[in-house]
C-alpha cells in the first residue's frame, strides 16, 4: 500500500494504491484522518473516492507541464489524477510504472515544429480562407454579384457573409485570427512537450 496526501487547491487530497487498485479521493477535512486510518487497515473508502484496478488500465500518461496524470482504462474511459507538485507527480508515475507488470514505457520529446503543428495548420487554413474571402469582397466592392448554391451554412456561405462586410473588415478579422494562431505557435514551439507513457501489454 502507498498513499499521497495534499492540501493544495486543485490537487487530489488523497491518492492511494491499495490491493492493486489506484484510488483518488477528496474527503472532507473532518473525515481525512479516518480515511487514511481506514486505508492503512485495508478498509476501502465508500464515498468521495474513485478506484481503478490495474487490470483495467490501458495507458498512463505524464506530460511535462500538465498538472495531472492521465489514466486511460476500459475501452475509452480516462481519469485525471490532479497533482500540482511536479515532484509528487513524477513520484506517483514512477510508482505505477514499477508496480504494474507487463508494461511498455516510452518517452517522446516533441520537436519545436511538431509542438506547433496544430497552430501552423490553422494558420494555413486561415490564409486560404482569407485569400478566398478577400477576393470575393473585392469583387463585391466592384459590382460583382454572388449566389450561394447549396446550403447557406456551408463554408461558401460563411465566406460570402464575411466578404459582404467589406475588404477592410475582412483584413482586420483575418489578421486578428492569424495573430492568435501565430502567438499560439510561438508559445507551443517555445516549450515543446515531453510525454512519458506506460502502455499495459495484455
Amino acid at each position: 500500500m502507498r498513499t499521497w496526501t495534499s492540501d493544495n487547491p486543485g490537487t487530489e487530497k488523497v491518492i492511494a494504491f491499495v490491493n492493486k487498485t489506484i484510488y483518488k479521493g477528496n474527503p472532507k477535512e473532518t473525515d481525512l484522518k479516518n480515511v487514511l486510518f481506514d486505508l492503512s487497515q485495508g478498509v476501502l473508502p465508500q464515498k468521495n473516492f474513485i478506484g481503478i484496478p490495474i487490470n483495467y488500465i490501458r495507458e498512463i500518461i505524464l506530460e511535462k507541464g500538465k498538472e495531472y496524470i492521465e489514466i486511460r482504462f476500459g475501452s475509452d474511459s480516462y481519469e485525471h489524477f490532479r497533482i500540482k507538485d511536479e515532484q509528487v507527480r513524477v513520484e506517483v508515475f514512477q510508482f505505477l510504472l514499477n508496480s504494474i507488470p507487463n508494461n511498455a514505457y516510452s518517452l517522446e520529446k516533441y520537436s519545436q515544429l511538431k509542438a506547433g503543428k496544430k497552430p501552423l495548420i490553422a494558420a494555413a487554413v486561415l490564409i486560404v480562407l482569407f485569400l478566398w474571402t478577400l477576393n470575393i469582397a473585392n469583387g463585391i466592392e466592384h459590382g460583382a454579384e454572388y449566389e450561394i448554391v447549396g446550403h447557406k451554412n456551408s463554408m461558401a456561405g460563411i465566406v460570402l457573409l464575411l466578404a459582404s462586410l467589406g475588404t477592410k473588415k475582412v483584413v482586420a478579422i483575418f489578421m486578428t485570427l492569424l495573430a492568435i494562431a501565430g502567438i499560439s505557435f510561438y508559445k507551443k514551439s517555445r516549450n515543446p512537450p515531453e510525454v512519458q507513457r506506460v502502455v499495459i501489454v495484455r
